[in-house]
């Protein structure tokens, strides 16, 4: 359940945060009053709305708050109108006007700051954005409920006993891998290529419910995929319905394996896993493509109709996995440039804490990734499944073009003689601890010998 301290916001005044204490602000009209002879009542004449005067009792806090207090100084005294972010009332477009910064021994690391602003034109409340994050779980969610109907759906019509087993096996090789490297969770299951198809020919419920129980639902619920199919209206009778159930003890066993609904840990494993998933999810579309122009006489129209349904089920799950590695990447705000850097000795004791912030050119290329994967799904998906894949890219672009906006771009510096990492880093950015950072995104062998030439650093 939300409350109100879910949606506080941090303060800072241009882009240099602090803490809040307490706030006031006057509100109201501006009014002149006309008393008369002779008259009870005042006649009260409207002048407008009474100036916003913003005042604030703000304190910065911390083994580095002399470097923020100065930052905050030098914010406080540049010229015109800044950004305030206000806890209570976000963004506003202020001056500040009046303010006053104290020290007090007993309470040492820490500066107080009376600050008082006064209102630039209207004043702005927390606006309503959508959600891209949850919208986008939605529709993959949608998008594996389509995936798995349209399977069904398909099994249903398949004469079983028509299968060609070697041709049957050859085909979904390609699948067996893509659950084995993907979906390992699931390999217990399905070891072997011709225990996938065993389970296909004898068992074709069991293996939606086993891609199903993968992924949560919404809700946070996990559904152990059990009677999840179309009605027996869609189907030609009750009976073929029933054929592609899950058996409900199998049901149960998928229930406990591990989900592979992702969590986030860094934008450089969700970059690493969502390029993996998407280029297993394109060889199964390419496969699907190639087949659907070829002959399928050798194994007969019943094994190409199972080689496709399975095919197009785990290439849409990789596709969910997918997008829902990108809906859990946050939109993290580039923290901001500090006016002065402690030395390397203070770093030492007290390293700079800077949130993971994304590369703006790796988030664009993992949204083109996934775009092109659904792209490539799209060619063989019916009307409805095709409106589905739609609504789940226009998705991904949205979300993934927010959180691509608030990261940070790339540059080029040329180095003239080998350098130790963090001697680069701190040259740069004045923050020794981003040593890492270019030695990984160099692919440097050793962090001690930067190779002479170009390298790519992020810009701040």
């Amino acid at each position: 359940m939300t409350t109100w301290r879910d949606n506080l916001r941090p303060a800072s005044f241009r882009g240099v945060p602090f803490h809040v204490d307490s706030d006031s602000m006057p509100v109201g009209r501006r009014t002149q009053v006309h008393e008369y002879p002779q008259r009870n009542e005042p006649l009260v004449e409207d002048l407008g709305r009474i100036t916003r005067e913003i005042k604030l009792a703000a304190f910065v806090i911390g083994e580095d708050f002399m470097l923020k207090r100065d930052a905050l100084l030098n914010a406080l005294d540049e010229a015109g109108a800044g950004d305030l972010i206000h806890p209570w009332y976000g963004r506003l477009t202020v001056t500040a006007t009046g303010c006053s910064v104290s020290h007090e021994r007993r309470e040492g690391g820490m500066a107080r700051f009376d600050l008082v602003f006064v209102e630039e034109g209207e004043k702005g409340f927390p606006p309503g954005t959508p959600n891209t994050a949850r919208q986008l779980e939605e529709s993959s969610e949608t998008l594996l409920q389509s995936a798995i109907r349209r399977y069904k759906e398909a099994m249903a019509l398949v004469n079983r006993a028509r299968l060609a087993v070697v041709v049957l096996q050859n085909g979904i090789a390609g699948v067996q891998m893509a659950i084995s490297q993907e979906l390992r969770q699931l390999t217990g299951l399905i070891s072997s290529v011709e225990a996938l198809a065993d389970m296909l020919i004898n068992a074709p419920g069991n293996f939606s419910a086993m891609i199903r129980g993968q992924f949560s639902s919404i809700g946070g619920s996990r559904s152990t995929g059990y009677r999840w199919g179309p009605s027996s209206s869609t189907l030609s009778s009750s009976a073929a319905a029933s054929s592609i159930e899950a058996d409900p003890e199998f049901a149960s066993t998928v229930a406990a394996l591990p989900e592979a609904d992702p969590e986030f840990s860094s934008f450089a494993d969700s970059s690493r896993a969502i390029t993996s998933q998407v280029e297993r999810s394109r060889d199964l579309a390419a496969q699907v493509v190639a087949a659907a122009g070829g002959n399928s006489a050798a194994g007969g129209a019943a094994t190409a109709a199972v080689i496709e349904a399975a095919r197009e089920l785990v290439r849409d799950a990789l596709i969910v996995l997918a997008v829902r590695t990108a809906a859990v990447m946050p939109v993290v705000q580039a923290p901001a440039s500090l006016s002065a850097y402690p030395s390397l000795q203070q770093q030492v004791v007290s390293p700079i804490v800077r949130p993971d912030v994304p590369v703006t050119a790796d988030v664009v290329a993992m949204r083109d990734a996934i775009e092109a994967a659904l792209v490539a799904a799209e060619q063989t998906a019916p009307h409805e499944h095709f409106e589905v894949l739609e609504v789940v890219r226009k998705q991904v672009r949205a979300h993934l073009t927010e959180v691509a906006r608030a990261g940070v771009r790339l540059a080029e510096v040329t180095t003239l003689e080998s350098l130790p990492a963090v001697v680069l880093a701190y040259q740069r950015y004045g923050d020794a601890t981003r040593a890492a950072e270019i030695v990984t995104r160099n692919k440097v062998a050793h962090p001690g010998f930067l190779p002479v030439g170009v390298l790519t650093v992020a810009q701040e």
